[in-house]
């Protein structure tokens, strides 16, 4: 056991010491706190530190009655960053981002734009997913565990999702229970509020458990175990306004989680791409990784055509009937691919595109689809990422044909270590990557 001060935050949200010389990563601890900690060797020159106590907190920590109490003892793992106070997240956030910038990807934090800065309200989830167990507990996991933390109250889901849960869990032992994940989409005000059941083991009554869930969830859809639809009621998808654009969204496909950034994240979209083409529309435009077309819809308003690719079956189902309502608006037209992104660049689909867009998955984008966007060499491309690090080794690859015009940090998941980062790279010339 060891008591010190904490540096920074890193990527991965840990608090950064050094005991004796040697890094020291303390989850959950936040720069300036003086910290009492259990302290394990990770090979010969890391330790991770289990928090035993804050001794004198730092500035970034909130009092602790302000803090969830099941963050506090652990019972709830949602937030990570629950004890953070809400007026540090633009600070802390900025710094993980930077500090891996300029530690994955080897970039000079001078030669880049200073980060813009979208913070956000609290009761913010849109999406959420829910594990549910045998004993009708439904809510996050417990720190570090398989255990179910009965949702009750809670900083980051919708009240409408609150007030219903005690209905949905009752609706789950009715029909003899129920265990896996509930995924739950919503509309902007809350409702209406739809389910999606990703089952661990079959259910007994899978007909009963619907009818049962099929009230205090206006509709609900149930998974088999592969992962397909197998049985459904009520109404499986919404539409969501955003400032006039129109997203079609079923359950089971991909949206951004944030109800609060829906209309600041669309305008980022907007001036990442919009300032390329002058008052021209310009030829061919790539988005990659599309989803129900949340960034192809501001690439649409831009671009004279627009290829789309998203490999999921129902986001890409949602993307095409997204694009029919946008034609119909005057819009560019979307020819939608349902591919992987790897497929779609080996069969030389980039090759013409004067703008690509791409929001990877958290792993970044995979080096042959680099590779492609390099010999494809767009005159813009707007790079979307969940993960600092990835971002980073992503920006780093392209650093040699093309500069960072702008970047944008939007706190899409308070409470927690998450940032979305949004960077626009115009290519100084002919080279395009490197590697």
């Amino acid at each position: 056991m060891a008591e010190f001060v904490v540096e920074r935050v890193v990527p991965g949200g840990d608090g950064l010491a050094r005991v004796d010389g040697v890094v020291t990563l303390v989850p959950g601890a936040f720069p300036g706190d003086r910290v009492r900690a259990r302290l394990v060797p990770e090979g010969s020159s890391l330790l991770r530190g289990e928090l035993l106590a804050v001794v004198e907190a730092g500035p970034d920590r909130r009092p602790e009655p302000e803090v969830c109490p099941r963050a506090l003892d652990g019972s709830c793992g949602g937030c990570d960053w629950a004890a953070a106070r809400p007026g540090s997240s633009r600070a802390l956030k900025t710094a993980l981002v930077l500090d891996a910038l300029r530690r994955v990807g080897r970039l000079d934090s001078r030669s880049l734009p200073s980060p813009a800065w979208l913070g956000s309200a609290a009761a913010y989830r849109l999406r959420s997913r829910l594990h549910v167990d045998g004993l009708g507990r439904a809510g996050f996991l417990a720190r570090r565990s398989s255990d179910v933390s009965d949702l009750e109250a809670c900083e980051v889901v919708s009240g409408t999702l609150l007030e219903r849960l005690p209905a949905v869990r009752a609706a789950f032992l009715s029909a003899g229970g129920f265990e896996g994940e509930l995924v739950t989409l919503e509309g902007l005000d809350g409702t209406p509020l739809l389910g999606e059941l990703r089952p661990a083991r079959a259910p007994r009554d899978p007909e009963g458990l619907l009818r049962a869930l099929h009230g205090p969830l206006d509709g609900v859809r149930l998974l088999d175990r592969e992962g397909n639809a197998s049985a459904e009621r009520g109404t499986t998808a919404l539409v969501l306004d955003v400032d006039g654009a129109r997203f079609r969204v079923s359950v089971s496909s991909f949206f951004q989680a944030n109800r609060h950034l829906l209309s600041g994240f669309l305008g980022v979209l907007r001036s990442a791409v919009a300032p390329a083409y002058g008052a021209a529309r310009p030829g061919r435009a790539v988005d990659l990784y599309a989803g129900v077309g949340f960034l192809t819809r501001p690439v649409a308003e831009a671009a004279g055509s627009v290829t789309a690719v998203e490999v999921s079956p129902s986001s890409s189902d949602d993307l095409r009937a997204n694009a029919g309502t946008w034609r119909a608006e005057g819009l560019a037209p979307v020819e939608v691919h349902r591919s992987s992104a790897e497929a779609f660049a080996a069969g030389g689909g980039l090759s013409g595109a004067e703008l690509v867009v791409a929001d990877p998955p958290r792993e970044g984008l995979s080096p042959a689809v680099r590779r492609a966007i390099s010999r494809a060499a767009p005159g813009v491309l707007v790079l979307v990422s969940c993960d600092p690090a990835t971002f980073a080794r992503d920006l780093a690859f392209f650093s040699a044909g093309y500069d960072v015009e702008t970047l944008t940090l939007l706190d899409l998941f308070p409470g927690t270590h998450h940032v979305e980062c949004v960077a626009r790279l115009v290519r100084r010339g002919p080279a395009a990557g490197k590697g």
